[in-house]
């Protein structure tokens, strides 16, 4: 039933893009046919969003077995070419995105000013946000400076092995990538480390304890933290005023780390009232992802496309959400006369940083 589900399948019509063409592809490749570049091909068409194992009947959790067979297509030398330049791109530069490394590190250089040498909170600021939306970055520090808050942010992020275990697995390579970037938040002395990107904060929660990443801080989401700044009385919003908006909850806060309320919570003490999409909170429907849009720019134009489609049903105007990828996706193709906008630049707005 998940073909019904699928954001990928759902947009393109393919059964090929649904994890049961997935599994029976795997399970033909299991029985002796040989795992070649269209097998691969097959495996990289997927969001990696888990929602169709959100309810599966079967138990099955096809993203593992997706990430699995995409470490085979990289034993195998069998990596479609467009999507080898951006694991390469990780690997040299540990972004995806192409930037080199030195740019990276001269634009975490340019919010250094705002922030400590040492602090108890360490702003995780992650390749989405620093290569392709920087404005988010800065209105959460803003954010921070408002409400009091001392942090301090790393000179130079490494990959925290977000990226690259979607798109090789969780191997060697992800690992030790990993395994880097915890010795310099360690090194830091912070207490507390917030990524401003749900996928960052996933797999530190989920996957550094099994990968053995003794990560010394607590991991809090950016939206919690912030929910929690407004509950204490850190930060006093105004209300602003949006038209008629709904709110996209971005697969890995809501299904992967079973946070649906805090950015609700959010937009609530901004008065915005929002009118909730069909697929939402554990259900939300993925937009795409930076990675499949990295690899497989058309494919993310149709799953973006598909979520406005949801909103525009609904009469929506703005589209609100919480992670620096999917603004990235949403706002490269909104449809004219709606917009996207980022939870924390509104919060800044909203209290006038």
């Amino acid at each position: 039933m998940c073909r019904y589900i699928c954001p990928v399948g759902l947009q393109t019509g393919s059964e090929l893009n649904n994890a049961r063409a997935k599994a029976l592809l795997i399970s033909y490749a299991v029985r002796g046919q040989k795992f070649d570049e269209s097998f691969a091909e097959a495996m990289y068409q997927c969001c990696l969003c888990g929602a169709c194992s959100q309810d599966c009947a079967t138990g099955f959790e096809p993203p593992v077995f997706i990430r699995e067979a995409r470490t085979e297509a990289v034993v195998n030398d069998v990596v479609p070419p467009n999507v080898q330049n951006v694991i390469t791109s990780v690997l040299d530069n540990d972004n995806i995105f192409g930037v080199k490394a030195e740019e990276t590190s001269n634009r975490l250089k340019s919010l250094l000013p705002d922030a400590k040498e040492k602090a108890e909170v360490l702003i995780y600021v992650g390749h989405s946000a620093l290569c392709r939306a920087p404005e988010i970055a800065k209105a959460f520090i803003a954010l921070c400076g408002k409400a009091g808050i001392d942090f301090t942010i790393l000179h130079d992020e490494g990959q925290s092995g977000a990226e690259l275990g979607d798109l090789i697995g969780y191997v060697e390579e992800t690992v030790d990538k990993a395994k880097m970037v915890v010795e310099k938040i360690n090194a830091t002395g912070a207490k507390k480390v917030v990524p401003l990107d749900p996928n960052c904060t996933r797999v530190m929660r989920q996957e550094y304890p099994a990968w053995e990443c003794d990560l010394k801080p607590e991991v809090q989401t950016a939206t919690a933290f912030m929910a929690e700044l407004i509950r204490e009385g850190k930060l006093r919003p105004g209300k602003i005023e949006t038209g008629l908006t709904t709110f996209h909850d971005p697969c890995k806060l809501s299904r992967d780390l079973d946070e649906v309320n805090e950015a609700r919570e959010i937009l609530s003490a901004m008065g915005i009232h929002i009118t909730e999409m069909l697929l939402n909170r554990k259900w939300t429907k993925c937009c795409g992802t930076e990675i499949l849009k990295a690899h497989s720019p058309n494919i993310t134009e149709l799953t973006a496309g598909g979520r406005w489609d949801d909103a525009r049903r609904l009469g929506i105007r703005t589209m609100v959400t919480a992670c620096p990828g999917c603004y990235d996706v949403l706002g490269e193709h909104t449809p004219e006369g709606m917009e996207v906008k980022d939870i924390f630049m509104m919060l800044a707005e909203a209290c006038r940083c």
